[in-house]
């Protein structure tokens, strides 16, 4: 009977999808201070009150890994195509809708 190990799993995603293990995924936990790289949140491993990990952010040209993201603010910069113009122009037009 084979018993599923999350550990053993999450260790071959990882290295499977970004060439890196859960020990590194735990590392950059660590360094992040267990919070998202851009909102901050703390989710303690459950995002909308489910068990949800951070998403592994990459640049998907270099594939070098920028850090641990929530699915929101992952989900942003993937749909402003990781794009710093359109990202300053999505800046520029909340700042402009201030008022």
């Amino acid at each position: 009977m084979n018993i599923y190990n999350y550990k053993v799993d999450k260790n071959s995603k990882l290295k499977k999808a970004y060439g890196i293990s859960l020990k590194d995924y735990n590392e950059l936990l660590t360094q992040q201070n267990g919070k998202c790289s851009i909102c901050g949140v703390d989710n303690n491993g459950y995002y909308r009150k489910k068990l949800r990990a951070f998403a592994v952010d990459h640049c998907h040209t270099t594939s070098k890994i920028r850090g641990l993201l929530c699915s929101d603010c992952n989900t942003g910069i993937g749909l402003l195509k990781d794009n710093i113009d359109l990202l300053n122009n999505a800046i520029k037009y909340l700042n402009n809708s201030r008022n």
